[in-house]
C-alpha cells in the first residue's frame, strides 16, 4: 500500500472525528482496493493475507458498523444469507448486476431513482435510503449454456 493511500484514509477518518487505528486502515485500504461488494468473511480473508498480525472477526464486524454509521460504507443485499460492505466513494451510489449462474458482480454507475427520493423527500420524509440489485446471466455463462445445449 503506498503511503499516499493511507494518507488519504487517514484524512477520511480524520474528517468524521475518528480514531486512526492500523485495522480500521486495513479495513478501509481492503474496500478501496476492490470494486464490489464483499462479505464480512472476504474483508477478513483479506486483512489477513500476508499479515503477521491478525485481526479478528469481531473487530472486523465493529469496525464495519461503525463504517457503516458514519456513511463511508454501505451496505448491500443480494438477497441471500450474506451481507456485503462496499466503500461510498465521494458519496457516489450505484447499482450492481449479478449472474445468477457464476455470482459475478458488476457495477451499475448509474442511479436513475434520484427523482423518485426527490419526491419523498418532498413528503417530509428524511435520511432516506433505497436499494436496487439487478440479477441475470452474464455474457460468458450464457455463450456456455447455449454450447452444452
Amino acid at each position: 500500500m503506498t503511503i499516499n493511500k493511507y494518507d488519504e484514509y487517514k484524512k477520511i477518518l480524520s474528517a468524521k472525528s475518528q480514531r486512526i487505528t492500523i485495522p480500521r486502515l486495513k479495513v478501509l485500504k481492503v474496500l478501496g482496493e476492490n470494486n464490489k461488494p464483499l462479505t464480512i468473511s472476504n474483508i477478513h480473508k483479506l486483512l489477513n493475507e500476508n499479515s503477521k498480525k491478525k485481526t479478528d472477526l469481531v473487530t472486523v464486524y465493529r469496525i464495519l458498523d461503525l463504517f457503516v454509521k458514519l456513511s463511508l460504507v454501505t451496505e448491500v443485499n443480494f438477497g441471500d444469507e450474506f451481507k456485503r460492505y462496499e466503500m461510498l466513494k465521494h458519496g457516489h451510489h450505484h447499482h450492481h448486476i449479478v449472474c445468477r449462474v457464476c455470482n459475478k458482480v458488476e457495477c451499475l454507475n448509474i442511479c436513475i431513482l434520484k427523482e423518485l427520493e426527490e419526491s419523498v423527500k418532498q413528503k417530509g420524509y428524511s435520511q432516506i435510503k433505497h436499494s436496487l440489485e439487478f440479477f441475470g446471466v452474464c455474457s460468458a455463462c450464457t455463450s456456455k449454456n447455449s454450447k452444452s445445449a
